[in-house]
């Protein structure tokens, strides 16, 4: 019989174990390459901001993705190996050297890997195609249509061969160091661990949370050091993580020294923790971070939302319809008179001037930009407030939303540089005391902050500036807004009509295009809906659209994190599950041992569901609580009002993880004891 035939007959055999490998390679690249197509995808990509919130954290929650599944690679390779054990001692024993057996070995695996890999990369398009079409039946708008991140498939290939590489390595030192003696006494090997000290887990429960507070704190202040810092903040959290998985592993040595008898009741188990503490810890991090990014992303994108529609219900005016002074105008006379024909009873209108400028900002830091602002006059604000305010010649001054502090992180200067648009001038106005007040207009609307300049200061701008930077608001309120659909499209449809159904979208940037080199954008309104609901300054805003349109046009962000925490779940099932079945392998010959020690059927599978309960569950909890209160933290910098809302949603998915893992929990348990009982 040839080498080869003998190596065709030990495959034939473990045909199950490379199944396995086989079907963890190709889960991994299909779940990769899925989760790059639609991150990179133009769906994702022209509704993400460049550098904005969204676009950072979903990235980041790829890539850390992609670290989970390569230990969820790292695992399936190591499972592989322990099964190939037998057959690499059946070649030593043959006489054959080590490195011949390496080099077997090391074929079949990059044969095995790379038809995966190869299978993965092509199954990924229609896997992703499959999952985004399944979010589309309940969240379908004009720009939910499927198209492929040919730039996400790339980093997949590339992760690919990223992980061929470490996986090829480990398989050569696992090779070059094996002999027949180690495979003799494998399954008898355990690692050397440190005890457990109660210290090191109050330590890690006290790193995690004042890491994620300083990190969200610090990076909100802006500027080198308080970045470089709040990482540092982040990596003693992820750190703090670590530290207590590890302490939770060797929680036996904690027991023996505060609570014997707890400690020699279940004296196996928690030995049998400590004896793998490493192999644990890796895993149950691994499936920490990926359930946390689960709760994080739904989290996220459920504070934008419940948040957003909780402050566009309680704006402080029901409607606000804008245009310039270069369309036909939309006078309070048009609005009277669609109000009339649409049975619609208006309780109160305000008017309300304003003028697009361009302004110099200047950050914390120093660093200076261009921005496109609003301002208004001081007898307009006046007139809005009741309230009287002077404003100086030659001066301005912020005017804000108590719930909106970030608005003031652009002015951190004394003065700032005024730029006409139209005649190309600038001037210095020096900065007063900011101004806030509450729910003083809508904040959803454009002017949701603005400037305040003296009379005769905002006149002169006015003379000289063109009448596509004038505009004019009429803020409304209405008898009841619920019943008042009809009114609202009319007025939609005047809007459109008057702007000839091409809508320039980046008008609320057009003050600085020679500032910043931008250039006007038009859409056509007819197909391109949603995303002008979207992104249009002017679009006319009312509570009822908020509650439809509005949430329609913010689709995406849905769609994408509820994309994202399926991978990073799934995901983790996989880490878990795989790291069960690799236990409760390694500790067959100790059931064994046990059960000729004359301890009962009963007696093991109780061991065996509390070793699968600390695998399965410890990265449940962790997760799920780091996972709340990142969100919450996140929430707090970022000027989310309806926190609370929020947090309920978050708890409503936790008791979701938790429920989905409780019955594959229960599948899993009833397979691995019966197989080991048998």
């Amino acid at each position: 019989m040839t080498l080869n035939e003998i190596s065709r007959k030990l495959i034939k055999n473990d045909r199950k174990q490379y199944a396995l490998f086989f079907f963890s390679v190709l889960f991994s690249i299909i779940m990769t390459g899925a989760y790059g197509v639609l991150q990179y995808s133009p769906t994702i990509t022209n509704v993400l901001a460049d550098g904005g919130s969204t676009q950072t954290i979903s990235q980041g929650m790829f890539f850390g993705s992609m670290l989970g599944i390569v230990v969820f690679l790292v695992y399936a390779d190591v499972l592989f190996l322990k099964y190939k054990s037998r057959e690499i001692g059946i070649f030593l024993s043959l006489g054959i050297d080590g490195r011949s057996v390496q080099k077997i070995i090391i074929r079949e695996f990059t044969t095995l890997f790379q038809i995966a890999a190869l299978l993965g990369l092509i199954l990924s398009v229609p896997f992703a195609f499959l999952c985004w079409t399944s979010l589309n039946i309940f969240l379908k708008t004009q720009e939910t249509a499927f198209s492929i991140g040919w730039g996400g498939l790339l980093i997949a290939l590339v992760f690919s061969v990223l992980s061929w590489l470490i996986l090829r390595e480990v398989n050569r030192r696992y090779i070059c160091t094996l002999d027949i003696l180690k495979i003799l006494k494998s399954s008898d090997e355990n690692e050397g661990t440190k005890s457990g000290n109660l210290l090191f887990l109050i330590l890690g429960a006290a790193l995690v949370p004042v890491g994620i507070i300083a990190f969200f704190t610090l990076q909100n202040m802006g500027g080198f050091l308080n970045a470089l810092l709040a990482f540092m903040g982040l990596a003693a959290a992820v750190w703090g993580v670590y530290i207590l998985i590890i302490q939770c592993a060797s929680i036996g040595d904690i027991l023996k020294r505060f609570c014997v008898q707890a400690y020699y009741k279940n004296i196996v188990f928690y030995n049998l923790l400590k004896q793998k503490i490493r192999q644990y810890t890796r895993s149950i991090f691994a499936a920490s971070l990926l359930i946390t990014f689960t709760i994080f992303g739904i989290g996220f994108i459920a504070a934008g939302f419940v948040d957003g529609y909780n402050v566009a219900l309680n704006e402080p005016y029901d409607y606000t319809i804008s245009t310039t002074a270069d369309r036909t105008e939309i006078t309070q006379q048009r609005i009277s008179s669609i109000a009339e024909e649409t049975n619609t009873a208006i309780t109160e209108i305000i008017r309300l001037d304003c003028l697009l400028i361009g302004v110099e900002n200047t950050y914390k830091d120093g660093s200076t930009d261009w921005g496109s602002r609003v301002i208004v006059s001081e007898s307009t604000f006046e007139e809005l407030c009741g309230q009287e305010v002077t404003v100086p010649k030659g001066s301005y001054t912020l005017c804000f939303d108590g719930s909106m502090q970030y608005k003031r992180n652009a002015f951190h200067s004394s003065s700032s540089l005024f730029y006409n648009p139209t005649t190309g001038d600038e001037a210095v106005y020096t900065q007063n005391e900011p101004i806030s007040i509450d729910r003083l207009v809508n904040s959803r609307s454009f002017f949701s902050s603005f400037l305040i300049l003296n009379d005769d200061d905002y006149m002169d701008i006015s003379s000289t500036l063109g009448a596509e930077y004038k505009a004019t608001t009429f803020l409304l309120n209405v008898a009841d807004w619920r019943s008042t659909g009809v009114f609202q499209n009319r007025i939609l449809e005047e809007v459109i009509s008057d702007n000839d159904e091409m809508i320039f979208t980046n008008w609320h940037n057009s003050a600085t295009f020679e500032k910043t080199g931008s250039k006007a954008e038009y859409l056509s309104y007819i197909g391109n809906e949603t995303r002008i609901a979207r992104v249009w300054a002017l679009y006319p805003l009312s509570k009822l659209s908020s509650a439809t349109t509005q949430f329609e046009a913010f689709a995406i962000y849905l769609m994408l994190m509820l994309f994202i925490a399926i991978v990073a779940f799934v995901s983790s099932i996989m880490v878990v599950g795989l790291k069960l079945v690799s236990t409760i392998w390694d500790d067959a010959a100790v059931y064994e041992n046990l059960r000729r020690l004359g301890m009962k059927p009963r007696g093991i599978r109780r061991l065996i569901t509390r070793q699968m309960v600390f695998v399965y569950f410890i990265p449940t909890v962790f997760g799920c609580l780091v996972g709340a209160f990142t969100t919450y933290r996140i929430m707090l910098v970022s000027g989310v009002i309806y926190i609370a809302e929020t947090m309920q949603v978050v708890g409503v998915a936790c008791g979701l993880v938790a429920v989905l893992q409780l019955l594959i929990f229960a599948v899993l348990r009833s397979r691995i004891i019966w197989n080991c009982i048998s």
